[in-house]
């Protein structure tokens, strides 16, 4: 996700290859579903990997006689089997991890509830691009005017590439730096160093 914010910020600033606001509007709309993707992915493979730590959470929910320790692959099969895990929000990744990790073993707990709170609404804009329905348009709406006091719509890629005034960056950039701040904060509680960013 660092990759992507250098990305988006260097188009951002661009006056050449890709000067046409409605242009960039476009490309960091379509730089929503890779970020979201990226974050799945980083959901999936913690869920996996502190599963394997320790089975007793999920064995106390299931009832299935499980080792203590699984190998990651069977890991990965109990919690995927055949499909993908779809989270709702941030509270249903919570909750799922509550059932079958155990505290110690537990990263998502963690995530603090502004952060929470910004993912959820970066994933409404991603339902809004993916489905374009009067639902999604509904939600996106409501968080326009609860958390921006805005009182029309307006489209995602134009709201991503204003500035947000107290950071000095594009909105994407906020909601980017948040996906990475919440994952150093799993990270650190994981006993994982984290890199310090510029």
């Amino acid at each position: 996700m660092s990759w992507d914010i250098d990305i988006l910020m260097k188009l951002e600033k661009a006056k050449a290859v890709v000067k046409p606001r409605e242009e960039k509007r476009t490309i960091f709309e379509a730089f929503v579903f890779r970020i979201c993707a990226n974050w799945q992915i980083l959901v999936e493979e913690l869920f996996i990997n502190c599963l394997g730590k320790d089975t007793s959470m999920y064995k106390k929910y299931t009832g299935f006689d499980v080792p203590k320790h699984i190998p990651r692959d069977t890991c990965k099969a109990i919690l995927l089997g055949t499909g993908y895990w779809d989270f709702k929000s941030v509270s249903d990744i919570k909750r799922q991890a509550k059932r079958i990790l155990l505290p110690g073993c537990n990263p998502f707990k963690e995530i603090e509830n502004i952060q929470e709170k910004k993912i959820d609404e970066f994933h409404a804009i991603r339902n809004y691009l993916a489905h374009y329905s009067d639902a999604s348009w509904r939600a996106l709406k409501k968080i326009y005017q609860n958390e921006y006091g805005f009182n029309k719509f307006i489209e995602p890629g134009r709201f991503l590439l204003a500035n947000e005034k107290k950071a000095n960056i594009p909105r994407m950039g906020v909601y980017i730096n948040n996906f990475t701040d919440t994952a150093d904060t799993m990270a650190k509680f994981l006993g994982i160093e984290v890199e310090e960013r510029k």
